[in-house]
């Protein structure tokens, strides 16, 4: 059985913040989460953990464009205070090619580094090292 994959209708269902939100730019973050997670049967360890893999990618991309949005100046808002009302910004992290992008900017990000971890584990070899 293939993961289900989500739409733009059940991302705005699961993921309140999105619900004002373009369809159109729900179903390319969408997109671009099927591309990231693959979609191959059997790489995951259960369906369901592909299908909410592919959300919370999806919820990660969106999050993060709106957070840069909000700043007015494509920057993160890092603190915020009151009742002075005091913002503090950011530069997002640059995408390099060992870290593309970083999970750890909003929870969306973090439960999909966390589905990464239980699907994907590290494997350690041990004497796997040909001798000549």
């Amino acid at each position: 059985m293939a993961a289900i994959l989500p739409d733009a209708n059940s991302m705005k269902t699961k993921f309140r913040a999105f619900a004002s939100l373009d369809d159109a730019d729900i179903a390319f973050a969408l997109e671009e989460a099927v591309v990231a997670c693959g979609s191959v049967k059997g790489e995951w360890t259960s369906d369901a953990d592909h299908s909410l893999a592919i959300q919370y990618y999806a919820a990660h991309l969106l999050m993060v464009s709106l957070q840069r949005a909000g700043s007015g100046t494509g920057q993160v808002l890092i603190s915020e205070s009151t009742p002075e009302l005091s913002r503090s910004y950011a530069a997002p992290p640059q995408a390099s090619v060992s870290e593309p992008i970083d999970f750890t900017m909003t929870h969306y990000g973090v439960r999909f580094l966390g589905l990464i971890q239980k699907n994907f584990p590290a494997v350690l070899t041990v004497g796997s090292a040909i001798r000549m």
